[in-house]
């Protein structure tokens, strides 16, 4: 070991470490003049924020990505703090999936609005409890998540997709017991049971596996029941005292959840978009074809199609649809403007920027 070699570049990193604390200080000081002269705009832009960390990573070509762009969030996330800290409803309690898709779309610097429901989380955006709220839509394992859509089609009409945010999803079993043989009750919510079924099956064949309204609320009701385990994240385990007997449990390594951040206003335009929306048809021969049509025609990519049950109309449906392009574009505007013609009823949910 060459000690005066790891003493200069120990000096030199102290030195760097130096210039990057006042840079950061300063890009704060910038940002809080930012918000000045903006008056009253809004501060939360998922487009320029991804250009920002879009350069960065140009920048740093030789650098992982994946740790680069969290580095980034969180500094755009303090530089945002100065000017507004965003209040950001999720499915709770704290400690959940979607409490880390708000740590994905806003960082550190928000405050977490959890709430029981689906259905909670819109009406805390619509009654101003919270700025945003944040809503898995899919998961790449267990696909559509269902009670999502039912809550957005029951939501106010000018809350709106604004971005779209992905996370990888690792789940843990977590208890306060310390043995698998004495777990009984397998708690968490019905999309983790099932992204983790067949690990479940081979290694907990004879635990009850019991639905609850959230992986965080399943980690919370594992407390003083060391017969129970919960199917959460690592999060929510810390979060809850409990230990972990197991990680990544999920059926396949590649799992990911994506998020959308909804809220009111327009979203702006992006480098790639989606436009995402709900219609009805006519329960007639050939109509859900007719007013799909306008899509082909279009030449628009389809990326997401899930029916729901109509209330009210028995083996009625509506459809969401996600198609690539934002609104403003010629064939967008047009395929919609065909396909409202052709529904009983169509109701934009949003055109946004997607990464």
């Amino acid at each position: 070991m060459d000690k005066g070699k790891l003493q200069h570049f120990r000096e030199k990193i102290d030195t760097l470490d130096k210039q990057i604390a006042g840079l950061i200080a300063e890009r704060a000081e910038t940002a809080r003049e930012i918000g000045r002269a903006k008056g009253g705009a809004p501060v939360y832009d998922p487009v320029r924020e991804n250009q920002v960390i879009g350069r960065v990573l140009l920048a740093c070509p030789d650098l992982d990505p994946e740790a680069v762009t969290r580095i980034y969030r969180e500094l755009i996330s303090l530089c945002r703090g100065v000017q507004y800290r965003p209040k950001a409803a999720f499915l709770g309690p704290e400690g959940s999936f979607s409490h880390e898709g708000v740590f994905a779309a806003f960082g550190g610097t928000v405050d977490p609005v959890p709430c029981p429901s689906f259905p909670d989380v819109f009406a805390a955006v619509d009654k101003g409890l919270a700025d945003w709220g944040v809503v898995p839509a899919e998961n790449s394992l267990e696909g559509t998540v269902l009670p999502t859509m039912d809550a957005f089609a029951s939501a106010a009409k000018d809350i709106v997709i604004h971005n779209e945010v992905s996370i990888k999803v690792d789940h843990v079993l977590a208890s306060e017991g310390t043995s698998p043989e004495d777990i009984r009750e397998v708690l968490s919510h019905p999309q983790a049971l099932g992204q983790c079924r067949e690990w479940l099956r081979a290694n907990l064949p004879r635990a009850e596996q019991v639905p609850v309204a959230s992986t965080s609320a399943a980690a919370a009701a594992c407390a003083g029941r060391p017969d129970r385990a919960a199917v959460c994240s690592a999060l929510a385990a810390e979060r809850c005292g409990l230990n972990i007997l197991a990680e990544k449990i999920q059926d396949r390594g590649s799992n990911r959840t994506r998020f959308w951040v909804v809220g009111r206003g327009t979203p702006r335009r992006g480098e790639r978009n989606k436009t995402s929306f709900l219609f009805n048809v006519e329960h007639k021969p050939g109509r859900l074809f007719y007013a799909l049509e306008p899509l082909y025609e279009n030449g628009l990519n389809l990326t997401h199609i899930q029916s729901r049950p109509l209330s009210g109309s028995p083996f009625e449906y509506y459809f969401f649809i996600d198609v690539e392009g934002f609104l403003e574009d010629e064939p967008v505007r047009k395929a919609l403007d065909t396909m409202r013609e052709r529904t009983v009823f169509l109701r934009l949910l949003g055109s946004y920027p997607c990464r």
